[in-house]
């Protein structure tokens, strides 16, 4: 009686499936007609968009409240029907920072799927040039950690680059695990090699489990990697991705000090995002340096009731009597109430860049 019931219902699973194929090649022929209008209305546009992305990932997760499956999975899902649809229409090019097996290649695999072309460089700086020199279509570049703070270089390359938009943002979870090109104790262990932020991800967990081991600063975690696996008896911080890339041998996983360890990335291109309903906008805005200025850039905010979820303050490179604010807030730029306190911002004498306005992370 078992066997017959399992028959039954794996009888309803093949059905499922099939239901599901049809389904989805009937999703790819609407995104191959949708393709050939855009082609004719806007030939050079790219086919990305990810205002309309963000919105059927969230109507698909409005309807997800009594599933089985959490938001997580059904997100993956999605993201690698969106992916695979897509590249019916084009294939996106997609620089970050390498090399392969880093955190940001994580990021990428997160937002866009695996049916597109993954470009590592060397540095941020070489993100920015090949997406303002059309070498890419767009660009993931990291921009905060919520416990080692801003990437300094990022601003710095936003701050310089005309051409180039804030198109949407990436929010992972990171987790660093131990591993290492070798089996041994770790008391045998002679190092431990890992990019500088992961390492200070990590600090009380390497004193308390590794005391004084020597620690090795590498330009990135995925370096580091192949480090270990070319040198006995070294340790190193990695994600999952360069655990199975590189062949490690696994010896501790989630050894960040904070669970609640988590890196933005941005992701970059020159075109112009459309309004989702639940949006954020960047902006720089720099201010003579006196007392007052800060108050200047708040207070049009403010009696607008506009959250602003994030300003960084820093002397400007460009001008020493004056002070940068990298302002984060909610809303998009077409948003008449967003408009009239950046007038009013630009009103006082501050000078004001806007970054662009993309979809709040899905």
């Amino acid at each position: 009686m078992s066997d017959k019931s399992l028959k039954n219902i794996r009888n309803k699973i093949d059905k499922v499936d099939q239901d599901i194929y049809k389904l989805i090649q009937k999703r790819a022929s609407h995104a191959v007609a949708i393709g050939k209008i855009k082609s004719k209305i806007s030939p050079k546009s790219s086919f990305y968009k990810p205002d309309r992305e963000a919105k059927i990932l969230r109507n698909i997760l409005k309807s997800n409240e009594r599933g089985l499956l959490p938001d997580a999975k059904i997100r993956s899902i999605y993201k690698e029907l969106i992916s695979g649809c897509l590249s019916l229409e084009e294939i996106l090019k997609v620089a970050y920072l390498g090399p392969e097996g880093t955190h940001s290649e994580a990021a990428v695999y997160n937002q866009f799927g695996s049916q597109i072309i993954r470009i590592p460089t060397l540095t941020i700086d070489d993100v920015f040039f090949q997406v303002v020199h059309d070498e890419v279509n767009i660009g993931v570049v990291p921009v905060e950690n919520s416990s080692e703070g801003v990437i300094n270089t990022t601003l710095n390359c936003l701050a310089d680059s005309e051409d180039i938009n804030i198109i949407g943002e990436i929010s992972l979870d990171i987790d660093h695990q131990l591993a290492s090109g070798n089996k041994f104790n770790i008391n045998e262990a002679f190092a431990i090699a890992s990019h500088p932020q992961a390492l200070g991800q990590c600090t009380k967990w390497i004193e308390k489990n590794l005391g004084n081991i020597k620690r090795l600063e590498m330009p990135s975690s995925a370096v580091a990697a192949k480090y270990a696996k070319d040198n006995k008896n070294i340790l190193c911080i990695v994600n999952s991705m360069a655990v199975k890339k590189y062949k490690l041998k696994l010896v501790k996983k989630n050894i960040q000090d904070f669970s609640e360890n988590k890196t933005r990335f941005l992701v970059i291109g020159k075109h112009e995002v459309g309004k989702t309903g639940k949006d954020k906008t960047s902006f720089l805005i720099q201010t003579p340096n006196k007392p007052g200025s800060l108050l200047s850039v708040l207070k049009p905010f403010d009696n607008r009731k506009i959250n602003l979820s994030k300003i960084e303050t820093r002397p400007s490179r460009g001008n020493n009597n004056s002070h940068d604010f990298f302002v984060d807030c909610e809303g998009h730029i077409k948003d008449q109430k967003l408009r009239l306190a950046v007038k009013e911002v630009i009103d006082t004498g501050a000078i004001v860049r806007h970054f662009g306005s993309y979809p709040e992370y899905v």
